[in-house]
């Protein structure tokens, strides 16, 4: 009887021990930290925004947001290491994000299932999930062309009949006139840009093409949507194509940084940016494309989903920038 009762005296001691190790010792996933540091590349009013309906969903994190540009934001993280003082980078430029690849941790999202491959980080589990996008298509004055006449693919802009109703930015001085020409470069080489070269009228600014045709000058240009959003809400008589290959799928994108102070607060925030409500709040904050499909697409423009995308390659078109600039500056 004596033997049995200290049997279970032991038993009921090595299980309370157990038990009590459990409970000192949670799993890590189950600590939220207080504070959370954010690293914006995001406007001041968007970030503070989505802040506002982060700490609604999760009331005890403090939220501190440091603003800046994305590349000395990626000058940070990378003089910080091995122990930067951030927990997010927020909105920052994709090709930035590659730069930084490395000191970026990986995490998949609770809405991973819901974001296109072409608009995040292709690997198994992503380190950067996209937020916002600026997509070029064509723009083309409804008085000057009927809808049968409208040029509906890149590849339509070297048509003859088009011969001097195309106005472009200059590559050499418009950013988003490189990122087309980069894209058509892809899609269908040099021989082609140098087709489109003769085919079309250039300015400077990548203001004036939209400008031109809003106006009636000019019939066609290619152009950032959201310029075309612009005037369609004037009621100038343009509208929108995207072209039927598909347009690049530029985006910038939220990661979570490896090694960062606060770990389980930034996969909330990851959980929290990637959702349909905060990619409300960066919509309708500056009327900007989002990246998912759930939404409307800005104003005068039409949802996501019924857009063709292909891979925009960030890294590449930064290094052969010089190169391509240069080629198709000879060939105008």
């Amino acid at each position: 009887m004596k033997k049995i009762v200290t049997l279970l005296f032991v038993a009921i001691l090595v299980l309370g021990a157990v038990y009590a190790q459990g409970a000192a010792e949670p799993q890590a996933t189950d600590v939220v930290e207080k504070d959370l540091t954010i690293w914006s590349g995001a406007a001041e009013d968007e970030a503070q925004a989505l802040a506002k309906k982060f700490n609604e969903l999760h009331p005890g994190i403090n939220v501190s947001i440091i603003r800046a540009g994305s590349g000395e934001l990626v000058n940070r993280l990378m003089a910080e290491q091995p122990k930067p003082e951030g927990d997010i980078l927020l909105m920052i430029a994709k090709e930035n994000m590659e730069m930084a690849y490395e000191y970026l941790a990986p995490y998949k999202s609770a809405n991973h299932a819901k974001i296109d491959v072409t608009v995040r980080d292709d690997a198994d589990v992503p380190r950067y999930y996209g937020s916002s996008m600026p997509l070029q298509a064509i723009m083309i004055n409804t008085n000057l062309l009927k809808e049968a006449e409208y040029p509906k693919s890149w590849s339509d802009l070297i048509d003859a009949k088009f011969k001097g109703e195309i106005i472009l930015a200059n590559p050499a001085l418009s950013g988003s006139a490189y990122a087309q020409v980069y894209m058509i470069y892809k899609l269908y080489g040099e021989e082609f840009l140098a087709k489109l070269a003769k085919n079309a009228v250039f300015t400077a600014s990548s203001t004036v093409g939209p400008e031109s045709v809003a106006r009636g000058e000019y019939a066609i240009t290619v152009t950032g949507e959201s310029n075309i959003g612009k005037y369609i809400g004037e009621n100038a008589p343009v509208t929108y194509v995207y072209p039927s290959e598909g347009t690049g799928a530029r985006f910038d994108a939220t990661a979570m940084i490896a090694n960062c102070p606060h770990p389980n607060a930034a996969k909330l925030f990851i959980d929290f940016i990637t959702s349909k409500e905060a990619y409300e709040i960066i919509r309708t904050t500056r009327n900007r494309r989002v990246v998912t499909p759930e939404l409307p697409g800005p104003e005068n423009l039409p949802a996501l989903g019924d857009i063709k995308l292909f891979p925009y390659d960030d890294m590449e078109a930064k290094e052969i920038k010089e190169d391509l600039v240069t080629k198709f500056s000879n060939m105008m």
